[in-house]
């Protein structure tokens, strides 16, 4: 699976360096952004982070809670099929829990990517790219993307 990842990630790469090269023949105003920069500083990433932590307490709060009452059962046989209810409830839920996460995370990251586009173009450029993939060149807008992002 990594390998896998790390082959489409190599062919993706070489496939964006070849896009750039010919885009950078065409026009000539390139930005580049610090992205962990403009993400850290994002009041929607700080509040999904938060959002999650207090879903993660509440959930660890349901699990404890469950596992006093399966420890308070005194049959064997109940105390078994609590534990086997529990424990795929606890899997359902933690499951829900990840699919909102990743549904509400791809929803910012599209809002993000948004505002960077926007805010690219507002100022004349014709292509953003990564600061962390930039060897050399382009203008760096990460403080003026920031303060849009907010």
């Amino acid at each position: 699976m990594n390998k896998t990842l790390v082959g489409v990630a190599l062919v993706a790469l070489v496939a964006l360096g070849l896009s750039i090269g010919c885009c950078l023949k065409c026009c000539h105003k390139v930005a580049v952004v610090d992205l962990p920069a403009v993400v850290g500083n994002s009041a929607q990433v700080q509040a999904l982070q938060a959002e999650q932590n207090a879903k993660g307490q509440e959930l660890a709060q349901w699990l404890q809670n469950a596992q006093n009452e399966v420890n308070a059962q005194s049959d064997n046989k109940k105390k078994e099929a609590l534990l086997q209810q529990y424990n795929a409830e606890f899997a359902q839920r933690r499951e829900a829990l990840a699919a909102q996460y990743a549904q509400k995370l791809q929803e910012v990251d599209a809002s993000i990517t948004q505002t960077i586009a926007e805010t690219a173009k507002k100022m004349g450029y014709k292509m953003v790219l990564a600061k962390g993939v930039t060897v050399y060149g382009g203008d760096d807008i990460t403080e003026d993307v920031k303060k849009v992002i907010k």
